[in-house]
């Protein structure tokens, strides 16, 4: 996702999108394990931080199935490409740091959650903006085709 031209707008959202799917097939094996293995292995407490990591790494995965998609509908826009990257980091940071708490019980991987979940929110305010903006740009479109 380092590049997020316009005309590779069809091609970077598919593959936003595509990594969306591959997050929530990910959470679904995550979540299976942890009901299979770690509920075993952990206390109540653990087993919620842990739950909390999957039911968010699903949002998020979700979400960039969303980008993705609006990608491939209205091009390469930067806000909607910045929202991917944060999206994607704060899976990496929020939910890997909280399996990684629970799985090894070290409180170290606990620092890189607050991290995620700051990455998401600003992803989420980032797609809001983006989609005004595309909204109001394609608003203005239909305006000028309706006076022709």
């Amino acid at each position: 996702m380092a590049e997020c031209s316009m005309n590779k707008g069809l091609r970077r959202g598919g593959q936003i999108a595509a990594l969306g799917a591959l997050i929530v097939a990910l959470a679904i094996i995550a979540g299976a394990v942890g009901d299979h293995l770690v509920a075993g292995q952990v206390s109540k407490s653990a087993l919620h931080v842990y739950d909390i990591a999957v039911h968010f790494q699903v949002y998020n995965g979700l979400g960039l199935v969303l980008v993705g998609i609006l990608i491939r509908l209205w091009g390469a826009r930067r806000l909607l490409c910045l929202s991917a990257l944060l999206m994607a980091l704060g899976v990496l940071l929020f939910c890997g740091g909280l399996y990684l708490l629970v799985i090894t019980g070290q409180q170290f991987w606990a620092i890189f959650a607050p991290f995620g979940g700051t990455a998401w929110i600003v992803a989420w305010l980032l797609l809001a903006l983006g989609l005004w903006r595309a909204s109001a740009q394609l608003k203005e479109l239909n305006n000028v085709d309706s006076q022709k």
